[in-house]
């Protein structure tokens, strides 16, 4: 029969038998040594001995609660930064590269290349964890985009209104 020794009182007892070391009560953590065992080691790491605290092993977890309600907080790109939030991405910020595109081709070119460059720069941003940088970036896209979109606008709807007053008055 196959006879263990164990640490008791940082001291080495034994031999037991598996039968005396069940009435023992011994932990998981307690240090075993056997003769087809090389060195002293924790008894959960010896298979023979598993049975005698499986009971000691199977506790429930403790219910879980939520954080302080940070899952459930929306992303600010002007307050926290990631250092606060390590572990929750915000979305990223729209990028207005298609309409920095449409600017730069049918209205201003100067505009829409400043406006290239700022949606390129807003996922940049983002996947490097600059989540205020993407932001800021993509507040500035919409502004170069938004720009000569209402001056044009606004140039047209002045033309329109004037070429039907001329027609009016001159009809």
């Amino acid at each position: 029969m196959k006879q263990y020794y164990i640490i008791r009182n940082d001291q080495p007892a034994g031999p037991y038998t598996l039968e005396e070391l069940a009435t023992m009560e011994i932990t998981p953590d307690t240090i075993v040594w056997a003769e087809d065992i090389v060195d002293w080691i924790p008894a959960y790491q010896v298979s023979e001995l598993n049975s005698l605290f499986a009971s000691t092993t199977a506790q429930t977890p403790p219910p879980y609660q939520v954080p302080s309600g940070r899952a459930t907080e929306a992303p600010r790109y002007d307050t926290t930064g990631p250092e606060d939030r390590p572990s929750v991405r915000p979305p990223m910020p729209p990028t207005y590269l298609v309409w920095s595109i449409l600017v730069t081709i049918f209205l201003c070119r100067i505009a829409g290349i400043v406006a290239i460059v700022y949606s390129t720069q807003v996922s940049s941003c983002y996947y490097a964890g600059n989540y205020e940088g993407a932001a800021y970036a993509s507040r500035q896209a919409r502004w170069w985009v938004r720009v000569p979109a209402f001056s044009y606008l606004g140039l047209f709807l002045v033309g329109l209104v004037g070429g039907l007053f001329g027609w009016i008055i001159n009809g």
